[in-house]
């Protein structure tokens, strides 16, 4: 089960939080993760609280894959953690509502 089912609409309706700077905190779910840019250096799987990254055995190399979606908590350390420029993660930023 997804942390996302049983809900469509906007997220910024639904899930935010303060930050010390005032501005809201909107986290932003991985929904897709781009291998062919990635260049399985590890760093997104050492930063990731929820352990949404594995390394998995390609015979001569390791590569980084997604082991679950449903484990992201959507703080992005992943991506700010990326040498690839950010280029390698696309989040969802779309609307919520309860179905």
């Amino acid at each position: 089960m997804s942390i996302m089912e049983g809900f469509s609409g906007e997220i910024d309706n639904y899930v935010n939080a303060p930050r010390r700077s005032g501005k809201k905190w909107v986290p932003h779910f991985l929904i897709e993760f781009d291998h062919l840019n990635c260049i399985s250096c590890g760093r997104c799987i050492k930063v990731c609280p929820g352990g949404v990254y594995i390394f998995e055995d390609e015979g001569d190399k390791m590569i980084v894959k997604v082991g679950s979606l449903d484990n992201c908590i959507g703080d992005t350390c992943c991506e700010k953690v990326c040498p690839k420029n950010k280029t390698m993660h696309l989040h969802k930023f779309s609307p919520l509502t309860k179905n």
